[in-house]
C-alpha cells in the first residue's frame, strides 16, 4: 500500500499526514493516525481533550488532531488569486473554456493511460464529464459505478443511465440497504479517522466496498469539482449557517471549564449568564480560541489583501470560518476549500475506499486543472446565480443539456430520523452516547448529552432544528468510537 491515498498530483487533493508530538519521531509523517499507536505505547493514548473542545466548536488548528500525542501535517495549499474580471464579462469565455476542457481531458487522460478506468458516475454533471472523457479515452473499457440508495437524487439516478449509455459504458448500480448503514457506522468512522456528520459517508463506505468485491480497484471521483469551480455560488454563507448552529448546539453539551479554584467563568467573574449564552464563548470562536495571536490574525485577515473581483462577501462570510488564516499568501476561496476538502469531503473518499484496498482518484483537484480552474474570473464562473458557468458552457456537447444545465440541489440530507431504519439509529446512538461512553472524552457532559438525544427522539424529521442536532450527535458518536479505538490499541484497519 502506497503512503499516501488518493491522488499526489495536487496539494487540494491529498488529506493531511501525522507525526508524533513527542518522543520517537517518525522518518516521515505518515498518512494514517492509527499506524502511530504503537509508537505512543507507555503514554495515555486516545482522544486529546482540548481537540474534541475545538473540534466541536470548529476552531481546531490545522496541526492539531484529535489524538493525543499525534500532530498534523498537511499539504501546502495553493497560492493562486482569481483574475480580475473583465470589462465585458463575455470577454475571453471561448478560449478560457477551451483551455478549462483541455486540463480536465487531460487530467482524465493521465489517470486513465496509468490503469484508472472505473468511474464514479452519481448523475451530476462532475461525475457525467469524467465518464464521458473517460470513455473517449478508452473506448469500451470503462466502467461507471452508481449508488442506489433511498436518499439519492431520483433525477440524477436517471441522467446517470442516460450519460453512461451514451458514453458506451458498462453501468454497474451498486445497491446500499438502509439496514446496513448503522451497522457499518463504527467501521466507517475508524477508516475515516474522523467524525462523520450524515449517512453519505457511510454509504461510500459501502459502495466502495462492493466495487472493490466486483473488480475496481482504481476509480475516478468528481470530488472537489464545486470548490474550484464555485459550483454552488451559495455554498460558504450555507457552510457559516451550519458553523453558528453546531457551536451552539456544542455549547449545550461541553463542560463549563474551570479555573484553579475550580470555578467556573461565570462564577469567577459573576456573570449570571448561562453556558450556552456565555458571550467570551462566541467572541472566541469568531476569531479562532486558541490564542491571542490567532484572534489578532484574523482580524487581519478581514482586512485582508483579496481583491474586489474576489468578492466581499467572501471576506465578510469568513469572519466566523474555522479556515485558518495563518498564511496570509493564500487566498480566502481556497483556504476555505481546503477546509471543506480534508474535514468533509475528501476522507470518505479516500481513506474510506483505501480500507477496501481501492485507490479514488481526484481529476478536478490536479493541479494541471485546479490551478486554470481557481484562476478563472468569478464573472466566468457564476452568472445569474448558477455556478460552474464556463465549465458549463465548455462541456456543451459533450453531455446532455438536462445534465449539463442542471441546478444543484441539496444532497444527501440525511438523518436518523428520516431513515427507513429509524429504531437502529437510535439504538446506535443510545448505545454510544452513554455516561461510560462520553465520560472518557473529558469535556462532555452525559446529562446534556442524553437530555438532547431524548428531545431528538420526539422531533419531527423535518423539524428545522433536526440537521443540526443529528449532526452533533453522529459527531459525538464518531469521538466516542475514535478514542475507544485508539485506546484500545486495536488492529490498524488496513492491516
Amino acid at each position: 500500500m502506497s503512503d499516501a491515498p488518493g491522488d499526489p498530483s495536487g496539494p487540494l487533493a491529498a488529506l493531511p499526514s501525522y507525526q508524533p508530538t513527542a518522543g520517537p519521531r517518525t522518518d516521515a509523517p505518515v498518512e494514517s493516525v492509527w499506524r502511530l499507536l504503537p509508537l505512543l505505547s507507555g503514554e495515555v493514548v486516545g482522544l486529546e481533550p482540548a481537540s474534541v473542545t475545538a473540534f466541536l466548536r470548529h476552531s481546531l488548528p490545522s496541526t492539531w488532531s484529535l489524538f493525543r500525542g499525534v500532530s498534523r501535517v498537511a499539504p501546502l495549499p495553493p497560492r493562486i488569486r482569481r483574475q480580475s474580471s473583465p470589462r465585458s464579462p463575455e470577454e475571453d469565455d471561448e478560449p478560457r473554456a477551451r483551455a478549462l476542457l483541455a486540463a480536465c481531458s487531460d487530467a482524465v487522460g493521465t489517470r486513465v493511460a496509468s490503469g484508472a478506468l472505473d468511474v464514479s458516475l452519481s448523475g451530476g454533471v462532475d461525475s457525467a464529464v469524467l465518464c464521458t472523457l473517460a470513455a473517449r479515452h478508452a473506448p469500451g473499457r470503462v466502467r461507471a459505478w452508481s449508488m442506489d440508495v433511498h436518499f439519492a437524487d431520483a433525477v440524477e439516478r436517471h441522467n446517470a443511465r442516460t450519460v453512461a449509455r451514451l458514453a458506451g459504458v458498462e453501468q454497474v448500480d451498486v445497491p446500499i440497504p438502509d439496514a446496513l448503514l448503522p451497522d457499518l457506522f463504527e467501521p466507517a468512522v475508524i477508516a475515516n479517522e474522523g467524525a462523520i456528520l450524515n449517512a453519505r459517508a457511510v454509504a461510500s463506505f459501502a459502495f466502495y466496498a462492493e466495487a472493490k468485491r466486483l473488480g475496481a480497484s482504481v476509480m475516478l471521483s468528481g470530488a472537489g469539482a464545486d470548490e474550484v469551480l464555485r459550483g454552488n455560488p451559495l455554498a460558504l454563507a450555507s457552510a457559516l449557517a451550519r458553523i453558528e448552529e453546531d457551536r451552539r448546539l456544542a455549547r449545550t453539551v461541553l463542560r463549563a471549564a474551570v479555573d484553579n479554584l475550580g470555578r467556573s467563568p461565570d462564577e469567577a467573574r459573576g456573570e449570571p449568564w448561562s453556558q450556552e449564552d456565555r458571550p467570551e464563548l462566541s467572541d472566541a470562536v469568531r476569531g479562532g480560541p486558541w490564542s491571542l495571536q490567532d484572534t489578532e490574525a484574523s482580524a487581519a485577515v478581514r482586512g485582508g489583501p483579496w481583491s474586489q473581483e474576489d468578492g466581499p462577501e467572501l471576506s465578510n462570510a469568513a469572519r466566523g470560518g474555522p479556515w485558518s488564516p495563518e498564511d496570509m499568501e493564500v487566498s480566502e476561496e481556497v483556504r476555505y476549500a481546503e477546509w471543506v476538502l480534508r474535514e468533509l469531503v475528501l476522507p470518505p473518499e479516500l481513506r474510506g475506499a483505501r480500507a477496501h484496498g481501492l485507490t479514488v482518484h481526484t481529476p478536478y483537484l490536479d493541479s494541471r486543472f485546479a490551478d486554470v480552474a481557481l484562476s478563472l474570473p468569478e464573472s466566468s464562473l457564476v452568472r445569474e446565480g448558477v455556478g460552474k458557468w464556463l465549465f458549463r458552457h465548455a462541456v456543451r456537447g459533450l453531455v446532455p443539456d438536462e445534465v449539463r444545465l442542471a441546478r444543484k440541489t441539496p444532497r444527501y440530507g440525511h438523518t436518523a430520523l428520516s431513515s427507513p431504519v429509524r429504531t437502529r439509529w437510535l439504538e446506535l446512538y443510545r448505545a454510544w452516547l452513554s455516561a461510560s461512553r462520553l465520560e472518557p472524552l473529558a469535556v462532555i457532559d452525559p446529562k446534556a448529552v442524553l437530555t438532547l438525544l431524548e428531545r431528538y427522539t420526539r422531533m419531527e424529521p423535518e423539524a428545522p432544528e433536526a440537521d443540526g442536532v443529528d449532526r452533533l450527535l453522529m459527531r459525538l458518536c464518531s469521538l466516542a468510537m475514535l478514542h475507544a479505538h485508539a485506546a484500545n490499541g486495536s488492529p490498524c484497519p488496513e492491516s
